[in-house]
């Protein structure tokens, strides 16, 4: 498998391309370029900055961040505590342990109890689709994660490293939902025999 340049490797790397790229696009607004052409270099510019951003901004991350998978860990012990002997252990699985959702964490760590502009995440993810769910989804986990407006702008902000673990019935529901090898009936009659609503 083709070994994967790391986060500062690769900023150096696209560091002078980006930076020509700007610089490209700078020179063509003054000289009332064609729309065309504008457009070329505007979409070029984009595309280089963003992947530059994206390796400064994980440079910045840790590789493996340990709190996220600590805190993985004590949801996973704590759903085993209470319901190992009533659900299935496929059911009693932790959602959203990938690298997306802990690059999301470690950004949000980072500034803790702060204010991250929800364009700082989507650079992190360079995604602008789907970005804003899944550090939403880490709310799913019980953390303390809140999305509000300054200004008009979206921002996200962890409050703390507590985990509700009240939100542990929720998991298990959705991962029942999900689950489309086993019957209907029978995950519902799981979840009843459990004391979880299924809704």
């Amino acid at each position: 498998m083709k070994n994967r340049r790391s986060p500062e490797s690769e900023w150096k790397r696209l560091k002078p391309d980006a930076e020509h790229a700007l610089g490209v696009l700078l020179s063509e607004i003054p000289d009332h370029a064609t729309p065309q052409s504008l457009f070329e270099a505007y979409t070029y510019a984009k595309d280089i900055a963003a992947r530059a951003m994206q390796s400064r901004m994980l440079g910045d991350l840790p590789t493996e961040n340990k709190k996220f998978k600590s805190l993985h860990a004590e949801i996973k012990q704590e759903m085993e505590s209470r319901y190992k002997d009533a659900i299935p252990a496929n059911l009693l699985r932790t959602p959203y342990s990938g690298k997306t959702h802990e690059h999301l964490f470690s950004l949000l760590q980072k500034h803790l109890a702060q204010p991250v502009h929800a364009a700082m995440l989507r650079i992190v993810t360079a995604d602008n689709v789907h970005t804003e769910r899944r550090a939403r989804e880490l709310r799913e986990l019980g953390l303390d994660v809140h999305w509000y407006d300054i200004e008009e702008i979206s921002v996200y902000e962890l409050r703390s490293l507590d985990i509700d673990f009240e939100m542990i019935p929720a998991i298990i529901r959705n991962n029942a939902r999900k689950n489309k090898s086993m019957p209907k009936d029978k995950k519902q009659t799981i979840l009843r025999n459990a004391g979880i609503p299924e809704k």
